[in-house]
């Protein structure tokens, strides 16, 4: 069984693509500053990263 967390103990990422530059959006555990994803449009994969603003994350290409 998947354990479920409150919706309180959850945040959004906001990061930005760096290949094609389309806004992605990651549901991740509060108080994560790390984390990888992948573009919903060109699929590149990329590790993000908490700011200083609490909604929009750094990101980094990961190398293939």
């Amino acid at each position: 069984m998947i354990p479920v967390l409150p919706a309180a103990a959850m945040t959004t990422a906001e990061w930005i693509c760096t290949r094609c530059g389309v806004t992605n959006r990651k549901l991740v555990p509060r108080g994560i500053t790390r984390a990888d994803d992948a573009c919903v449009t060109c699929h590149a994969k990329h590790e993000i990263e908490a700011d200083a603003r609490p909604v929009r994350w750094k990101s980094r290409p990961k190398g293939k």
